[in-house]
């Protein structure tokens, strides 16, 4: 009985310790796992740590490179302004001389054409066109206006010599007839009318003091008159982009008054023009189509109005004439407009 006891004790005592055993390896190898799969976790974390820094790195790299070439861009693109500014300085400081130097031009343009400059004028200018004869000059016809007029020279008189010399072409007479026009003395004129030869005396300072005021203010005006009827102060065209043009003056308009003076001729026209100042506006009346009309027009500064109208646009309606024309073949009308050139306005020569 004992003996079964023990036995029993023995056996029971055995599968304890197995059981125990058992554990402990349970326990070693649990451990042991444990380790493995702690240094495992470990080492994920430390490569997924490498991996994030290494991103962190280049994401950090990636805005350092997107910083440095957004500056660069920037520091472009203020360069780029910079240079921009610059050049449209260097381009208004360029147009502004340019600009000057042409008002300059202008001006000097404007003083010469001030200048009687006797190589430049044709006797058409004048009011008188000759034809060559067989003796010389022949008169073919006169302007009923004008220091011309006042000077006695007929249609069909033959211009024999002037002070003296003779004269065989247009060109000669003129050269003569303003030959000494600074000492302001007279010309004496020979011609032969019907046949028996007359001295005429003609002061050219008339001629002269005619085209510098005709040549200016009208010009500057932008008028560009009718002078067929001396008594009669008719626009045949305005020039655009001038005060008269501004000032509402049409084609066909009868000048009647300027500043509540009367006007029957063109002289009245260029005393009035003449006796204005060099700013402000002025009344000027009209008749248009029989009916009168008050108009307003800029008074031209002499300073500045060859800045403000062109030379190209004052005298864009103005007929060609000059030393280059070719001299005139045929008789001119008695209105004193060579048929060649109408309708067109006489006028002085291209400056």
């Amino acid at each position: 009985m004992v003996r079964d006891v023990r036995n029993r004790i023995s056996r029971l005592a055995a599968v304890a310790s197995g059981a125990v055993l058992t554990l402990v390896l349970l326990d070693v190898v649990s451990g042991q796992q444990n380790t493995g799969n702690t240094t495992a976790r470990q080492d994920a974390r430390e490569k997924a740590k490498e991996k994030i820094d290494a991103a962190k790195e280049s994401k950090q790299g990636a805005r350092e490179t997107t910083r440095d070439a957004r500056e660069g861009a920037r520091s472009t693109a203020r360069d780029d302004r910079q240079t921009t500014r610059d050049t449209r300085a260097d381009s208004r400081d360029t147009v502004r001389e340019d600009r000057q130097t042409i008002r300059e031009a202008r001006r000097d343009a404007r003083a010469a054409r001030r200048q009687f400059i006797a190589s430049r004028i044709r006797s058409g200018d004048l009011g008188l066109w000759l034809r060559r004869a067989a003796n010389g000059l022949t008169v073919s016809d006169i302007a009923n206006n004008g220091a011309i007029s006042q000077t006695g020279l007929k249609e069909g008189d033959e211009i024999v010599s002037v002070n003296g010399q003779p004269v065989n072409s247009e060109r000669d007479f003129v050269d003569e007839l303003f030959a000494n026009h600074e000492s302001n003395k007279p010309v004496q004129v020979v011609v032969n009318r019907n046949g028996q030869r007359q001295t005429m005396t003609i002061q050219p300072q008339h001629f002269v003091d005619e085209h510098v005021s005709r040549d200016d203010r009208l010009h500057d005006y932008g008028l560009l008159l009718d002078e067929s009827n001396p008594n009669r102060v008719k626009v045949q065209a305005v020039v655009p982009r001038s005060p008269a043009f501004y000032a509402g003056v049409r084609s066909g308009d009868e000048i009647t008054a300027v500043r509540g003076q009367r006007i029957t001729a063109l002289a009245d026209l260029i005393k009035q023009f003449a006796s204005l100042g060099n700013s402000g506006t002025t009344s000027v009346e009209v008749n248009r189509n029989n009916q009168t009309r008050q108009l307003d027009i800029e008074i031209p500064d002499e300073r500045i109005a060859t800045d403000e109208q062109p030379d190209e646009a004052r005298t864009a309606l103005k007929p060609a004439t000059g030393s280059t024309a070719p001299p005139l073949l045929e008789s001119p009308n008695r209105s004193g407009t060579p048929p060649a050139q109408q309708p067109q306005p006489r006028t002085n020569p291209p400056r």
